[in-house]
């Protein structure tokens, strides 16, 4: 019962009332930016900017091995800060090596991933990639930190930044080269805002860590390389392979109407998403270090995002189509149609939150891994099930969140029975 009772305690409702308050104010700065912004792009300028981004999605969780992750259940501060540094030096050699691997092999690559549309913007990716690895960095180490109010701010800031840059630049040229540069660079807005303030609220450090510690660490953290980098790739694939299927069994014009529904409909999941999963991750691993039960929060916390989160998405789902049509413009209706479906794959990934992120806590990314490689299989299916039975995009996108919905469900379950199980081998 202490562990339930944590979720309604004063310090975690703040620092979830933080970072959703600064998220949910960016995704509002984000909503009112939207309307301009489908005005300035097209669909099909969209549809590369959403390519695009798959690639990052795909590729972003190897850049740094996930090791910033391992920055929040470091021992010690000297170790998380050296552990910060040896993240970067990863990314760093990672983004060089995507650049090389492009000069010899840019054209089978895209051929691979199915972005042949990029062309030479793919040239882009490894700056986007290393700076998805300095933002997860500065993120871990806000989050070690307790700096949840802190990275709220940033949050908000940054919407509005990135989002105004992409209104400026597309007044100047409405083109995708303008949305995938700010795409690429965004990333480093967040990590600088997030740097400063954490100087300024917890001073500058320096790790001094030896070689030989730093190999220790590197080791010592190697469930992250072996089985997170594994899981969130195939994570990823099964998040964006809809945008590269469409693109390729349709057009890139219906993979653009598929990002601007996904943007919409996961506006909840953006708000709660990443930012309040990290708050679940530092209270798992609290709990954990003190030999206190996990099971209780994780499934309280599971039910409290089925309640106030996805509940709400279904039932106002059924408006989507005429929603889109006079907040987008009536060329984007049928983004609105794929939305209805969409509501219910989002539904289970805002349940999904709490759970996911106690599994490194009680050593079960393999579990992960598996579950992410199903949902990427019965997804695939799903799409080209749809697509198969009725020819049309709106089938295909059905399928797929039907599948992935239910994959979802089961995927929650095995993990509730996971964090009870763990429980249950604690030391009394």
């Amino acid at each position: 019962m202490k562990a339930a009772r944590d979720l309604s305690s004063s310090p975690l409702l703040r620092s979830l009332l933080a970072v959703t308050g600064g998220t949910a104010t960016g995704q509002l700065v984000a909503f009112f930016f939207a309307p301009l912004i489908t005005r300035i792009y097209s669909p099909e300028v969209f549809g590369l900017q959403g390519v695009f981004l798959s690639l990052i999605s795909i590729l972003s969780p190897a850049i740094a091995l996930r090791y910033p992750m391992a920055i929040v259940v470091a021992a010690n501060e000297a170790d998380a800060l050296q552990l910060s540094r040896l993240a970067l030096m990863i990314a760093f050699l990672l983004s060089c090596m995507v650049a090389l691997m492009l000069a010899i092999l840019q054209e089978p690559f895209l051929i691979l991933l199915g972005a042949e549309a990029l062309g030479a913007l793919v040239w882009f990716l490894p700056l986007a990639l290393f700076c998805v690895a300095l933002q997860d960095v500065a993120n871990y180490r806000a989050t070690r930190l307790g700096s949840f109010h802190l990275v709220g701010t940033v949050t908000a800031v940054h919407s509005f930044v990135t989002n105004l840059a992409r209104v400026l630049g597309g007044l100047l040229a409405p083109v995708a080269a303008v949305l995938i540069f700010v795409t690429s660079l965004a990333p480093t807005v967040q990590a600088g805002l997030l740097i400063l303030g954490i100087r300024r609220l917890h001073g500058g450090a320096v790790p001094t860590h030896s070689t030989a510690r730093s190999l220790a660490l590197l080791r010592m953290h190697r469930d992250f390389p072996c089985y997170r980098v594994p899981t969130d790739v195939v994570g990823a694939l099964g998040q964006t392979s809809p945008v590269l299927l469409l693109s390729q069994l349709f057009s890139p014009a219906t993979a653009g109407f598929y990002i601007l529904a996904r943007s919409v409909v996961g506006l909840p999941l953006n708000v709660v998403g990443s930012a309040v999963g990290n708050v679940y991750y530092a209270q798992f691993t609290a709990l954990a270090r003190e030999g206190n039960p996990v099971f209780p929060l994780a499934a309280k916390s599971t039910l409290l995002h089925l309640a106030l989160l996805a509940g709400p998405l279904l039932l106002f789902s059924f408006l989507f189509p005429t929603l889109f049509a006079f907040v987008f413009g009536e060329t984007w209706r049928t983004a609105g149609e794929y939305a209805q479906w969409m509501a219910l794959l989002v539904t289970g990934m805002l349940a999904n939150i709490p759970v996911v992120r106690l599994l490194p806590v009680i050593r079960q990314q393999a579990a992960h891994l598996i579950f992410n490689l199903l949902i990427l299989v019965g997804g695939i299916f799903g799409m080209l099930g749809g697509r198969t039975l009725y020819g049309t995009a709106a089938a295909a996108v059905a399928g797929y969140s039907v599948a992935t919905t239910a994959l979802y469900v089961l995927q929650i379950i095995t993990y509730l029975l996971l964090a009870r199980w763990f429980d249950k081998k604690q030391p009394k």
